[in-house]
């Protein structure tokens, strides 16, 4: 009881907090001023003939609370409601983030994979494997803990889909580089998602230091997990599909869209499971079992824009740069940078020649699987909750993702660009 009434008291006390400081307002204003910088962020990065998205990470880096605290006229009390907001909209994100994984999601087109051959399973898995096992064996020698070293090699595997799609939509590219680079995108994120889920509960038992490697609740839950999620994502998709084949009514469809990935994310909390994963499958569900071309991303490509502005300002605005002063962070994460960047880029290269890929997806795919975001800050996040038991271990992880998902954020999208360019498949203003 003792707890309960602590709790209570606790949770008291946070209420008038919020109310003494009107954060509830302060929340519009803050979203209000985070949309005026996404379209001040448009107009420069259209200026300077940037990716949109670097844009958004650059402004969100530039009013993290960390980078407003060293403003001397600012009060402190501002800085604490500030800091406070910027934590605490994270369902914003995973919001943006759904919609990220289900577009990835309905971007795997059956046919397309037909189409493309084995080029594309030979790259997404040569170059997600390189990333899981050259990262963390790097980290783990320069003294990282193992279990730690599983679950940073885990997120390495993923990339950024977001920024991905970004890049290509913005320059409409279309070409054999661009129909692979998203495919692979998809499938790379997908094994990324399937790894975390089958390694963190081994990370957690090396944590523990004991257990057999053969327990049933370290092999069999985890696949049991991910199965769960992707049945639930498919029948949500094939529900949603079936429904909008048959309306014309665009308000309906895009409706129906909206609350089969809300509705998927909800039952995936509720359940447990994942809801990255759940997500992936409804929109590869919907973009697969539909007889006809549905038109997905028309419907959704508006809707869109602001959310994924949100997501990479947010990003942006998360890095703690107060707890990356120290030269160990800044080792490790230079050895996680560079090696996942060297294994991404030469797993590709090397399954690219191996299955005898077109020319451009030999020599340029390597440059468009560099950015890392959405993903992998999402499993970043949840080694934060999943891994309590070790929180400066747990800090270390999501501080490292947050600090070379920015500096890939902003570099990445620049490096796609230039690789559709080289490829001859992006349009020039």
């Amino acid at each position: 009881m003792e707890n309960i009434i602590v709790s209570s008291s606790e949770l008291y006390q946070l209420e008038q907090w919020l109310q003494l400081n009107d954060l509830q307002t302060r929340a519009i204003y803050l979203l209000a001023f985070f949309l005026l910088l996404s379209l001040l962020a448009v107009v420069i990065s259209k200026k300077y003939s940037l990716p949109i998205v670097v844009g958004y990470v650059l402004f969100g880096i530039l009013i993290s609370p960390d980078i407003l605290g060293l403003l001397p006229f600012l009060e402190s009390e501002f800085h604490h409601w500030y800091e406070f907001l910027v934590f605490n909209l994270d369902y914003i994100t995973q919001i943006a983030l759904a919609f990220i994984v289900f577009t990835i999601g309905s971007e795997l087109s059956i046919r397309t994979f037909k189409r493309l051959g084995k080029n594309i399973y030979l790259i997404a898995l040569f170059e997600a494997l390189a990333a899981v096992i050259f990262t963390a064996l790097a980290v783990y020698l320069i003294g990282v803990p193992a279990y730690a070293a599983v679950l940073l090699g885990a997120i390495a595997a993923a990339s950024a889909p977001a920024s991905t799609v970004m890049v290509l939509k913005e320059y409409n590219a279309e070409g054999p580089l661009s129909s692979t680079l998203m495919a692979v995108v998809g499938l790379d994120n997908t094994l990324a998602l399937i790894i975390f889920g089958l390694l963190s509960p081994l990370s957690i038992l090396m944590i523990e230091g004991g257990g057999a490697f053969l327990s049933i609740d370290v092999l069999l839950v985890p696949f049991l997990n991910i199965i769960a999620a992707v049945v639930l994502g498919l029948g949500i998709g094939y529900a949603a599909q079936h429904y909008i084949s048959y309306v014309d009514d665009k308000t309906k469809k895009v409706i129906s869209i909206i609350t089969a990935v809300v509705l998927s994310s909800a039952l995936s909390l509720f359940f447990g499971l994942s809801s990255l994963i759940t997500n992936l499958a409804v929109g590869f569900s919907i973009r697969n079992f539909a007889e006809k071309n549905l038109q997905i991303s028309e419907y959704l490509d508006t809707l869109t824009i602001p959310l994924y502005a949100m997501f990479f300002i947010f990003a942006g605005a998360e890095i703690r740069f107060s707890q990356m002063a120290s030269s160990t962070f800044i080792y490790t994460a230079l050895v996680f940078l560079t090696v996942r960047i060297i294994a991404k880029v030469g797993g590709a290269f090397i399954a690219g020649r191996i299955s005898d890929a077109h020319i451009n997806v030999k020599k340029y795919i390597g440059m468009g699987l560099i950015p890392q975001g959405g993903v992998a800050i999402a499993l970043a996040f949840s080694v934060q909750k999943q891994f309590s038991q070790v929180p400066e271990t747990a800090l270390l992880i999501f501080n490292l993702i947050i600090l070379t998902a920015a500096i890939t954020e902003i570099f990445g999208p620049l490096l796609t660009k230039e690789a559709l360019i080289r490829s001859g498949e992006a349009e020039h203003d």
